[in-house]
């Protein structure tokens, strides 16, 4: 297990062709293999219009998705969703859905699994089974709907989630910030816009659009908005589902 926070770029990983999708890239960021994580994966997906996921179900798997470009829409429970830019899906595991990008331009999607998902495919079913019922509803929300520096979008009390939480950041002009440990989850800063300096485990980071800050459990983090600028992104949380409620 790893224990030492670490920063991560898309753009230094490969690509690889998902299972069960069409016209899909990703890019594993935040994984087993990249930083050691054990509770959660992130990944960052590119599809081409009219292309995504076929139908699927996570048994023991919880998904979040983020819009970051492009549109697309989530269909499951017999409803259909748009996915405007800004915009996260939670599916809860055991539900059935499908995900398909609607705009011209390519879809660009930040997807995070709780507990990592590595491709097995003993995480996933193409085919109903009586066995499996969904642990709650897909829910879509839009993540400006927070104003203030810090505020909840997913987790237990948003949604019902068991294992995975949302946060989003908003820090203004020469603002700060204290991440705080949590010996129960791992924790990943994601920074969609703007610059952030960070220490983390006597470590100084310099966060650029588009890098992903791994604190492991148990470590913290000082952030800070450098004067003249303004930052925003996600703090996301997974724990293990023998870990106690987040």
């Amino acid at each position: 297990m790893n224990t030492h926070p670490t920063v991560v770029r898309a753009a230094d990983l490969a690509a690889y062709s998902p299972a069960n999708h069409t016209g899909t890239s990703n890019v594993r960021v935040i994984c087993p293999e990249t930083v050691g994580a054990t509770a959660l994966e992130v990944l960052v997906g590119t599809i081409v219009k009219s292309h995504g996921a076929k139908p699927h179900a996570h048994p023991h798997l919880e998904q979040c998705a983020y819009m970051i470009e492009g549109t697309g829409e989530s269909q499951a429970e017999g409803r259909v969703e748009a996915m405007e830019t800004g915009t996260w899906s939670y599916v809860p595991a055991g539900a059935f859905h499908t995900f398909r990008v609607t705009s011209d331009q390519p879809g660009r999607v930040l997807v995070v699994y709780a507990p990592p998902y590595g491709e097995n495919p003993a995480h996933t079913i193409t085919q109903p089974d009586p066995a499996v019922s969904p642990r709650g509803k897909v829910r879509v929300l839009a993540a400006d709907e927070v104003t203030a520096a810090t505020g909840a979008l997913i987790d237990r009390d948003t949604v019902g989630a068991q294992w995975v939480e949302i946060e989003a950041l908003r820090m203004a002009d020469g603002s700060a910030l204290w991440c705080t440990p949590r010996p129960d989850a791992e924790q990943v800063l994601y920074l969609e816009d703007g610059h952030i300096d960070a220490c983390a485990g006597e470590q100084d980071f310099h966060l650029a659009p588009g890098d992903f800050l791994f604190l492991p459990r148990g470590a913290g983090a000082s952030l800070r908005c450098p004067t003249g600028r303004r930052a925003s992104g996600f703090f996301i949380k997974g724990r293990l589902p023998s870990s106690p409620s987040l």
